[in-house]
């Protein structure tokens, strides 16, 4: 006999099944992290700022301010910075053995709201490399921007900052996800088994199912 649920039921049944799911829900975060923290590489955003001073008219000026205009300025600073001309000049300065193509997948362009700040990022295994590449970045920004652009000058604000492992950031990401899934996806067995169930371990489970009475009972022998 298959069980009708109802929601009273299914609360019933979660209530007891909870600590069983909890526990599956717990064993698979923790293997999630475990595997995560194994085959993840870890990684370091480095990132610098960077001032740059257009020559603008009047007019300019106010279409400058436009986030329109801040979205075309970032985008031409990305093409920029990801140009062969620059990650050249980054590959050899360093001498690195990554290839453009390489070096392009890692960097990135930021602007600060509403100012001509520009950040640059870097993602790196090595956290000491993720800084010389965004500050060898900077400096050839600021050797070449002008020679491209009608700019008065590209400043440099500061060196560049490392933030924490982003890995550990994502792997933590990975098992909230991961619990969830898990302790939801246990909870739905556990439910969906009870409601297949076509025998009883108790009186009431028999009464509350089929709503008759008990009248004898034939004791184990």
């Amino acid at each position: 006999m298959k069980r009708e649920l109802s929601l009273v039921n299914i609360v019933t049944i979660i209530r007891k099944k909870i600590l069983i799911a909890l526990v599956i829900a717990i064993m698979a975060t923790c293997l999630v992290g475990v595997a995560s923290y194994q085959f993840m590489a870890p990684k370091y955003d480095a990132s610098v700022q960077l001032l740059i001073n257009p020559k603008l008219t009047d007019e300019e000026t106010r279409n400058y301010r436009s986030s329109d205009s801040n979205t075309q300025l970032v985008n031409t600073y990305n093409v920029i910075l990801q140009s062969k001309v620059i990650l050249d000049d980054v590959i050899e300065r360093l001498d690195l053995s990554t290839s453009v193509s390489g070096l392009r997948q890692v960097i990135s362009v930021q602007n600060e709201k509403e100012s001509k700040v520009i950040s640059i990022h870097v993602e790196q295994e090595d956290p000491k490399m993720a800084r010389a590449i965004a500050e060898t970045l900077a400096l050839s920004m600021e050797k070449e921007v002008p020679k491209l652009m009608n700019i008065d000058n590209v400043n440099i604000l500061s060196d560049a900052e490392l933030s924490g492992n982003l890995t550990m950031s994502q792997i933590r990401i990975y098992m909230i996800l991961a619990f969830v899934m898990v302790l939801t996806l246990s909870l739905a067995s556990l439910v969906i088994r009870e409601s297949l169930k076509s025998t009883f371990k108790t009186i009431k489970d028999f009464e509350d199912v089929t709503k008759l009475p008990v009248i004898v009972t034939i004791p184990e022998i």
